[in-house]
């Protein structure tokens, strides 16, 4: 990213440091600082309120997994199994936080009651964080105007609202992608570049450690780091090799851990082979009304055996299993790949059908009206940033900013894909090409009023005397 000018950084650092109480200008706000608090005060009173009025929040689906892996690691019993045997299907970071916030709100034996409403106080905070994460980044690429109307909209953009107020883990998977890119970035401006790769390389392994396909960013936020000359010297590469390696790191224990546990190396999740094997099979190829959709391998009849048999299978020998029929269902079908990515696409962005969205907005007990709301939010956004998406703003930040929400959607495009929970990563994104519209929107507006204030002063002026 080319320099920027000397008051151009220092409005940013300004905005920067606006988001941090022990800042001076707490005991002086300024405007700027007034309106960060008060949007994020915005954004945590609406997601409040929505969980105040969604009382019927009930866990389903995943979030029974996370739940139940936090009760038991809260309880002191470590990591649970599934189906009575050792397990990595769910990633470690979420379920060990849920467990601390059981823990701490001594609920880990209470009710399913109390356990609820803690975890989903702790995904208000989460998605409240998401909307000052969102306005950093902001302000690090576009400044200060920018990332106030990012945030804006951050605060009453829907998706955001609801996702955070499930017990998921996507919410947390954002936060922590927003935490490493921003990171990232303040290592190109910063006097004190050491701290900032490694930070990002921590960040980077905990977004890992949340959802596995978050392997995928380690190449845009090595490229953010990647700023000496000569590119190939061993000191340029030094930043992203750090980088790297100390994200490998943090997901190194739950790795080794796998090791021990399952006698085999598994990085991270034994997740693939169910997503392969819930896409690709005989009854999502066949199915009109839902076309190339993911289901349960438990519902699709050519694994109901398998299913049958799961708790007395080793679950890496089931990934093994559903991996090689997914690969030899693709090279019976290799054109079904390309409807995958077709069908998979639409309804991420909500084009698949509004009852579709309404079924996978249900796996994280988001009632039909709730999911239509959000909906069309995220229509009203997408349009906003597919205009935000033409502004200079845009085409002058770096490349491999916007790598991060392309390789988020090809990471899952071929596979499967549950709005809104599995946009939960782009959203942000979205956000700001968002807010990125609506600056310039706002700047042309100024411009044409001061325009006409100028020729209404000239007109009340009248006619230049003669001679004059």
């Amino acid at each position: 990213m080319n320099s920027a000018h000397p008051s151009t950084l220092l409005r940013n650092a300004q905005f920067v440091r606006s988001l941090h109480p022990a800042d001076e200008s707490m005991k002086h706000p300024t405007p700027l600082t007034a309106a960060v608090w008060l949007i994020l005060a915005l954004a945590l009173a609406l997601r409040i309120g929505y969980v105040a009025v969604t009382p019927g929040y009930t866990l389903v689906h995943d979030a029974r997994d996370y739940d139940h892996a936090a009760q038991s690691i809260a309880r002191g019993d470590g990591y649970p199994t599934s189906r009575g045997r050792p397990t990595a299907f769910r990633p470690p970071a979420y379920p060990v936080l849920l467990a601390g916030v059981y823990k701490l709100a001594g609920v880990e034996r209470a009710g399913n009651h109390d356990q609820v409403r803690a975890a989903r106080t702790l995904g208000i905070f989460i998605s409240t964080l998401i909307v000052a994460l969102i306005g950093v980044v902001a302000a690090q690429l576009w400044g200060r105007g920018v990332a106030l109307a990012a945030m804006g909209l951050a605060a009453v953009y829907i998706p955001l609202i609801v996702v955070g107020a499930a017990v998921m883990s996507e919410p947390l998977f954002a936060a922590l992608l927003l935490g490493a890119l921003a990171a990232a970035i303040q290592h190109r401006r910063s006097s004190h570049r050491r701290r900032w790769v490694l930070l990002a390389g921590v960040l980077g392994g905990l977004t890992i450690l949340t959802r596995a396909n978050a392997l995928v960013l380690l190449l845009p936020l090595a490229l953010a780091v990647w700023t000496g000359r000569p590119r190939f010297s061993l000191r340029s590469l030094a930043a992203p090799a750090v980088l790297v390696v100390l994200a490998l790191l943090t997901v190194s224990p739950w790795t080794i851990r796998n090791a021990i546990v399952f006698d085999r190396l598994i990085p991270v999740s034994t997740q693939l082979g169910s997503a392969l094997a819930g896409t690709y099979n005989e009854q999502a190829y066949a199915d009109k009304e839902n076309p190339a959709s993911w289901r349960s391998i438990g519902h699709v009849p050519s694994y109901r055996s398998l299913y049958a048999r799961l708790r007395f299978i080793p679950e890496p020998v089931v990934e093994d299993i559903l991996r090689k029929r997914s690969k030899a269902f693709i090279r019976k079908h290799p054109a079904y790949v390309g409807k995958v990515a077709l069908w998979t696409t639409l309804r991420t962005f909500e084009l698949g059908g509004l009852d579709w969205s309404r079924h996978t907005a249900s796996t994280i007990s988001v009632s039909a009206g709730w999911a239509d709301a959000g909906v069309i939010c995220f229509w009203i956004f997408a349009l906003l940033a597919l205009a935000g998406a033409t502004t200079k703003a845009a085409r002058r930040a770096p490349p491999w900013v916007w790598l991060v929400p392309l390789l988020l959607y090809l990471s899952v495009v071929f596979l499967v894909v549950e709005t809104p929970r599995y946009r939960t990563g782009i959203d942000p994104f979205i956000v700001m090409l968002a807010a990125l519209a609506v600056t310039r929107l706002r700047h042309r507006v100024r411009h044409r009023r001061h325009h006409l204030s100028l020729r209404d002063h000239a007109e009340l002026a009248g006619p230049a005397p003669a001679g004059a």
